[in-house]
């Protein structure tokens, strides 16, 4: 597991990412992004996908998990089929202790790292360690190639 995820972390390093958006996620981006600069300044959006190193897709729940998962992976693969990705869910909760299954099991796409988050559309990401270690997972992915092994291990 830890050989694939040092694989996987080679791969989705860099700092500049494209955006896919699926459905309202406009305050979970902001946060996201938010946090993302703060933790990685120099991060960088661009809007071609060949200009990128990784693809972000925010991943909102709107029917059921698994139609919105395959309808946000279809939109990845249709950008680039291989460029590294991260894949963010959002499970819309109250509750931020909400026990959640791991998307990532049912992602076979090379490349992907998958996150689960818990959010409410009044107020965004909901604090909660699911939520700090999923962020963390983000940054993770744009540290470069030297803190690496230290992100892995956390």
């Amino acid at each position: 597991m830890i050989q694939n995820q040092l694989q996987q972390n080679e791969i989705t390093q860099g700092k500049y990412f494209f955006i896919i958006e699926m459905g309202k996620s406009h305050i979970l981006r902001k946060e996201i992004l938010g946090h993302l600069q703060k933790h990685r300044p120099g991060s960088t959006e661009v809007h071609k996908v060949e200009d990128c190193d990784v693809i972000l897709v925010f991943c909102p729940i709107v029917s059921r998990a698994g139609t919105d998962i395959v309808a946000a992976l279809n939109e990845l693969n249709t950008c680039s089929a291989s460029k590294p990705a991260i894949l963010m869910v959002f499970h819309h909760s109250f509750n931020p202790d909400k026990i959640l299954p791991d998307s990532s099991r049912n992602i076979t796409r090379r490349n992907t790292l998958t996150v689960d988050c818990l959010f409410n559309e009044d107020v965004g990401l909901l604090t909660c360690n699911r939520n700090e270690e999923a962020l963390a997972k983000i940054v993770c992915h744009f540290k470069p190639q030297v803190y690496l092994f230290k992100c892995i291990l956390h």
